[in-house]
């Protein structure tokens, strides 16, 4: 703890030689600002990034930067504030000024931001012409409920983004260091770490307000809900995407499960879809903890990008390999999944960037990821596994976006 009030994890690791990685973290983000801020949030990583720090402009600090390994970016999720970073143990020190001033002089460059509303523009204005926008548009407003904080960007929004105002955001995520949590992994030296700690981030401007947390804005429509619609284009294209979800406790047996439930569906969807039937060029289902609100919800998610002409197959096996897998989960598909998770967790172990999300799962759930991991996928069984994906889909939440061509 520092006498600013900022937390430093530090973990010493030997899995690279050059490689030190930071995460600093606090609650807020994207969930405190209201509908007039909604376009400059969908921009604000970029902006930021294309911005000058301190007496450089954004040119001036790529050349200022040349020939050191370090780099650091400020980023607003909905719920969270983060800034990152990373560099090899020389260059340390420049990782903590160019932390330092994001945090405190993040600097206007007019001619970038310029730059990049041109090639906005271009991009968003042919988007229409491009199914796979189209499909990506569809599937943020079904899935959200038509939620405008989710929406992607449009060509019309540009006019609403401000720069001078996105700064000032930067600058209230960003002015309180005391409720910041700073995660550093990686090959350093702790005797030579600790004053650049002390110079650097202890310095940081602090309040003495008390930590915030962030408003409830994630808002996944409800029950069943199907887009299907069709698009005119050069060449056809079709696309389905299937989301199930179920608001359920964030647990390691939990968050093990639904990972195992969706790498199963993917075999299946694989041999079904694609290798039988060849209704898809690929396909695939992941699953994850959603956890930007205050009840966090495992989802399910399969995404399927189809042959135009075989795509009402690719969504029935969609639908029936789910269905299938609800009553009966397949022990040798069960056993393949246990044996990569296994195999998975010792590479990732020897990862830096694995330690910072595991160190950074604990800080906020108070959640370890880590000990029982192994333990807990080696208890998986085919009981175990159907029953979690009943209990998932008992909650009756299915979200189902089909993109298919218009005839010609």
């Amino acid at each position: 703890k520092l006498s600013n009030g900022a937390t430093v994890i530090l973990k010493k690791t030997d899995f690279k030689d050059d490689e030190v990685q930071m995460q600093a973290f606090s609650k807020g983000g994207k969930s405190l600002y209201d509908k007039a801020d909604f376009t400059n949030l969908k921009v604000f990583d970029t902006v930021i990034g294309l911005s000058g720090l301190g007496n450089f402009s954004s040119t001036e600090l790529q050349k200022a930067l040349a020939g050191k390994e370090c780099n650091a970016d400020l980023s607003l999720a909905y719920t969270r504030q983060y800034l990152t970073a990373r560099s090899t143990p020389k260059d340390l020190e420049t990782m903590f000024q160019m932390s330092y001033l994001y945090f405190t002089n993040v600097k206007k460059d007019e001619k970038q931001f310029q730059n990049l509303l041109t090639q906005l523009e271009m991009a968003l204005k042919n988007k229409s012409l491009s199914p796979d926008a189209v499909f990506s548009d569809s599937v943020a407003t079904t899935t959200y409920g038509h939620n405008p904080l989710f929406n992607n960007i449009q060509v019309e929004d540009i006019k609403d983004i401000n720069y001078d105002r996105i700064l000032e955001i930067a600058k209230d995520r960003f002015k309180n260091a005391g409720q910041f949590t700073f995660v550093i992994v990686g090959n350093f030296d702790e005797q030579t770490i600790r004053p650049l700690i002390e110079q650097y981030i202890a310095s940081l401007p602090a309040t003495k307000a008390k930590a915030e947390d962030f408003k409830e804005v994630m808002t996944f429509a409800k029950g069943k809900v199907v887009n299907q619609f069709k698009v005119k284009t050069e060449s056809p294209k079709a696309t389905a995407r299937e989301t199930w979800y179920a608001e359920m406790p964030y647990t390691l047996e939990n968050n093990v499960k639904i990972d195992a439930v969706g790498q199963i569906l993917s075999m299946i969807y694989l041999k079904t879809i694609r290798e039988d039937e060849s209704a898809a060029y690929s396909c695939g289902a992941t699953g994850y903890f959603s956890t930007g609100s205050k009840q966090p919800k495992a989802m399910l998610q399969a995404y399927c990008p189809m042959n135009p002409d075989k795509s009402e197959v690719a969504v029935r096996l969609l639908h029936e390999g789910i269905e299938g897998m609800a009553k009966k989960v397949d022990a040798d598909q069960l056993q393949k999944v246990k044996d990569y998770m296994l195999k998975q967790a010792d590479l990732d172990a020897k990862k830096n960037n694995y330690w910072i999300n595991t160190i950074t799962t604990f800080k906020e759930y108070g959640l370890d990821f880590y000990t029982d991991y192994k333990k807990t996928v080696e208890a998986l069984t085919v009981d175990s596994v159907r029953d979690f994906l009943n209990k998932l889909l008992k909650s009756g939440n299915h979200i189902e976006v089909i993109m298919t061509p218009e005839a010609k």
